[in-house]
């Protein structure tokens, strides 16, 4: 009998440790893979999540497109971009 409650405890002590490693193990894959720290694409913008130790991605983000590099001249003699998702001029200052 001693011999059967002895093993029964050694069984849960197992069952417990693993259980508790598991948990840990779990814990440490969500920290340190997880993008905590990395360049969101939002509404066609990179954003900062955290503090990343890359610089901005160069390439083009979601479904936008990159945009052609004319320029508008504007009245006050001062020249804009295409900008934006439909890649219009931005407006002139005034």
């Amino acid at each position: 009998m001693i011999k059967n409650r002895n093993r029964l405890l050694s069984t849960k002590n197992v069952a417990i440790i693993l259980s508790v490693v598991l948990v840990l193990v779990i814990i440490t894959i969500l920290r340190f893979w997880s993008p905590e720290d990395t360049w969101l694409c939002q509404n066609g913008t990179w954003v900062k999540h955290g503090n990343p130790q890359q610089s901005q991605p160069l390439t083009v983000c979601g479904d936008a497109q990159a945009c052609t590099e004319e320029a508008k001249i504007c009245p006050d003699g001062s020249a804009v971009g295409r900008t934006g998702p439909n890649c219009e001029f931005a407006p002139c200052s005034e």
